[in-house]
């Protein structure tokens, strides 16, 4: 009889700990910290430049009709861009897009001191918008792939507060730098800090969806599919389920957006004609919306993690149509200051808590293609709104205008409340999914502890 060869097994160490791909909770906060300061540098230097564009245009012979046309323009690249970068992002990692993002934005600037035309003008801002469309996308990506699910709220708010901050110090800073120092001063500003954001983010902001992320899912879909190669998955399927939910959400997204391009070239004219204020009035409730937009994103973002995303939007959209009700009944500038204030609070609550239940139905490998059709459907409404005031102040007064837009908000903030189902609130959702991934764990543990055992015997045999 010919003896067999014993087996040669190694020595069996039990694990003691489990490593996962989430970075820690310091350098989740680090890196999101990183990302929403990269993003706050390109937005004051966007922020900048707007006050500009109404001066130059003038130099150009242009007027009214032609900054409005540059201002469509940016929104319709951005609406059709937006989807197709955002399916990128997801195939080929997050962080390209927004380094392209940012070096989208300085070359526009260099674009626009070059330009000398209006026709020059509008093209250079079309294309910017559509090469920037993936910032929101990617970034969002990048938030959902680190943060924890019952801190992505907060987080989100991080980010987009980054977003109000460029509104909020650009425009002065745009202004006073074309004051004190004329036309180009500005444009090379802002092209040096949206440069500054970029070699930031180049230096410090890591891929989230990195190669082996992707190759694992691809052997996922594989496995499940148990097809040697898997076809792409479609537009469509892409999309969260259920779709009911994901198509109010579009709609609460598109109509914040829309509330406020459809009263916005009214309530300019009726501030200035009909209530007699001032320049400096209008600036301090625009300022205050904007601030207390930033400051209720910094702080208040987190309440969707604790106490649910639907409350939180339904509220912050009752907030918001305030400010549209008060337009129709207050003419006193303190009271509309308040409501100015109180809307934005609703806008700081709505946002966060809305991107991050678009992500909580997300499939991870889709999270930025996703985002960027909620971006497509928050520029539709910067496009609609405009064009439909047009029509409306034709048939109806300034405080009709308003009106409508105080109702459709209202009746969005009634379809959100019926019309998204949720199977948990708050802290029970993350409690149920802790739950459900300990019992998972308990499994798992048990398997490997057979496999262990197993193997132990076989050696000692």
């Amino acid at each position: 009889m010919i003896p067999q060869p014993e087996a040669i097994l190694g020595q069996v160490v039990p694990a003691r700990q489990v490593l996962t791909h989430r970075p820690s909770p310091q350098r989740v906060r680090t890196l999101i910290l990183l990302l929403a300061g990269s993003v706050a540098l390109m937005m004051t230097g966007v922020g900048i430049i707007i006050p500009i564009f109404a001066r130059r245009f003038e130099e150009l012979g242009g007027g009214v009709q032609a900054l409005g046309l540059m201002i469509m323009a940016f929104a319709l690249a951005q609406l059709l861009a937006a989807p197709f970068l955002g399916s990128l992002a997801d195939r080929y990692g997050r962080r390209p897009f927004v380094l392209l993002s940012l070096a989208s934005f300085a070359l526009a600037n260099v674009g626009f001191l070059l330009a000398s035309s209006v026709t020059a003008y509008i093209v250079v801002r079309a294309l910017e918008g559509a090469l920037s469309a993936g910032l929101y996308p990617a970034a969002m990506g990048i938030v959902a792939d680190i943060a924890p699910e019952n801190e992505r709220g907060r987080w989100i708010g991080v980010v987009m507060a980054g977003y109000g901050a460029g509104f909020i110090l650009g425009p002065v800073v745009g202004g006073l730098l074309y004051d004190w120092l004329g036309y180009a001063a500005p444009f090379l500003t802002s092209a040096a800090m949206a440069v500054l954001a970029l070699v930031a983010a180049a230096f410090l902001v890591p891929e989230t969806r990195t190669p082996a992320r992707r190759q694992r899912e691809a052997l996922w879909k594989r496995r499940d599919s148990g097809k040697a190669i898997v076809a792409r998955e479609s537009f469509w399927n892409s999309l969260p389920r259920p779709l009911s939910v994901f198509g109010v959400l579009l709609l609460a997204d598109f109509m914040l957006v829309f509330a406020f391009a459809f009263v916005e070239p009214q309530m300019i004219f009726y501030m200035y004609d009909d209530l007699g204020w001032t320049t400096v009035q209008f600036g301090v409730l625009v300022a205050s919306y904007g601030l207390a937009v930033f400051f209720g994103q910094l702080t208040l973002s987190r309440l969707s993690d604790t106490f649910a995303r639907k409350p939180v939007i339904v509220a912050g959209l009752l907030l918001n149509a305030i400010f549209y009700a008060g337009l129709v009944f207050v003419t006193s500038f303190p009271l509309l200051l308040l409501s100015a204030v109180l809307a934005g609070i609703g806008e700081a609550l709505v946002l966060p808590a809305l991107s991050a239940f678009v992500l909580d139905l997300t499939a991870e490998q889709h999270r930025s293609r996703v985002m960027g059709v909620k971006e497509s459907a928050a520029a539709l409404g910067g496009v609609a709104g405009p064009l439909l005031v047009i029509s409306a102040s034709a048939v109806t007064t300034a405080q009709g205008v308003f009106a409508i837009a105080a109702v459709l908000v209202l009746l969005v903030a009634g379809l959100t409340l019926f019309g998204l189902r949720v199977s948990c609130l708050g802290e029970e959702c993350w409690a149920e999914a802790k739950e459900y991934a300990l019992r998972r764990a308990a499994v798992a543990q048990a398997t490997l502890h057979g496999i262990v055992t197993s193997a132990r015997v076989t050696r000692q045999r």
